[in-house]
Parts: C-alpha cells; sequence; structure tokens
C-alpha cells in the first residue's frame, strides 16, 4: 500500500502540465480587460487636464482683452492695435516663453537662420496664432488676421522652458515655476492700467460684486 502511494505521488511529480491550467481564468481576463479600460480612462483625464492647464483660459479675455486690451499692445498700430506693439524680443525680455514643439520645422529651421524678424509684433502675433506662446491665447477674427482678445492659462505662472533651441525658446516645462515672469512688466504694456486701479480702490463688495 505504501509502496503504492509513493509511485503515485512520484508520477505526479514528474507529470507534465496540462496547457489550458497555464491559461488565465475568465476572471482573470475580466479583471485585464477592466485594467486596461481603468488605464484609458485615467490617461484619457490626464490628458484632458493637460489641456486644460495649457489651453483653458475659462473665459479670463473679458478681463485681459476686454477690459485691459492686452491685445491692443500685443499687436501694435500696425497690425490693428495701438502704439508701438510688442516684438517677440520684448516678449522674451519680461519672460513669456515660446514652446518648440508648437512651432513647424520650417519656422523653426528659419529660425536657426535668423531669418526670422523677432523686432516685429507681426512676428508676435504669428507666434500666438500657433498658440506657441506658453500661458498666452490669441483670439483672433475669422480670416486670422485681426487679434480681437488675449487671455491667459494656468500654464503662464505654472510652466516654463528648457531652453534647448534659444534662451525663452524650447520644450515645455508643466509645472516649474515661472521665475523670471515680470507680471508687472507685462501689465505695463497695455494702453492703460485703470482696471487694476479700479480693482485697488474697490471695497472687499465691490470687488465680489
Amino acid at each position: 500500500m505504501k509502496r503504492s502511494i509513493a509511485i503515485l505521488l512520484a508520477t505526479l511529480a514528474v507529470a507534465p502540465v496540462r496547457s489550458d491550467q497555464n491559461a488565465p481564468s475568465q476572471d482573470s481576463a475580466a479583471l485585464s480587460t477592466i485594467d486596461a479600460a481603468s488605464s484609458d480612462y485615467a490617461l484619457g483625464e490626464f490628458e484632458r487636464g493637460r489641456r486644460a492647464f495649457r489651453q483653458d483660459t475659462f473665459g479670463n479675455q473679458a478681463f485681459w482683452g476686454g477690459a485691459l486690451r492686452l491685445h491692443e499692445a500685443l499687436a501694435g498700430s500696425a497690425n490693428g492695435g495701438s502704439g508701438l506693439g510688442v516684438s517677440p524680443e520684448t516678449a522674451l525680455a519680461v519672460g513669456l516663453k515660446v514652446d518648440v514643439d508648437a512651432l513647424p520645422p520650417e519656422l523653426r529651421a528659419a529660425l536657426r537662420k535668423g531669418e526670422v524678424n523677432l523686432k516685429s509684433p507681426a512676428t508676435t502675433l504669428a507666434l500666438l496664432k500657433l498658440n506657441s506662446v506658453v500661458g498666452v491665447r490669441g483670439f483672433f477674427d475669422a480670416n486670422g488676421t485681426r487679434l480681437q482678445s488675449v487671455g491667459i492659462t494656468c500654464a503662464l505662472c505654472h510652466s516654463t522652458v528648457d531652453n534647448s533651441f534659444a534662451r525663452g525658446i524650447g520644450h515645455r516645462l508643466d509645472g516649474w515655476a515661472a521665475r523670471d515672469l515680470n507680471v508687472g512688466a507685462i501689465i505695463a504694456l497695455s494702453p492703460s492700467v485703470q482696471p487694476f486701479v479700479d480693482l485697488c480702490s474697490a471695497t472687499p463688495t465691490e470687488r465680489q460684486a
């Protein structure tokens, strides 16, 4: 009897494992499907959050454009705005950044060769049309020729670039503080800072209204 049991155990120890024993159970397969769906959803939410962080102004163009008229200063009188306009050189000097990944290859090549006029406000408008100015959204007319308003996104203060292309131009670094952003100088570019004067002189109740 003992010898028979020993032979049986020895046989089981060396018996080949059936292939279906290694196959995942239906429960495991279902779990994998759920995991994949969860991962897809999480990545989708991440992408939507990144888009909101980078692109959504949440309507604040009503203040930056409608009240402060910053878009007029950016465009300059030669492009339907007011004053001299803001060139890319000036924009970079006050701490604004350019996302090099938003620039088409031919423009990057022209920049490397020094063939782009960085002293012209028209170039600033072109960069806004490409949505390449980090944290700043330009709103153009239906023809895409006249800048009608401008708004800011979370990325203005909470993103920078790695300066890999040139100073102030490079790949985005989301979540990094824009330490060299000169907000006061940017506001001072506007035709009038009266909206800020009004806000500072208003009572708490008036500000809430």
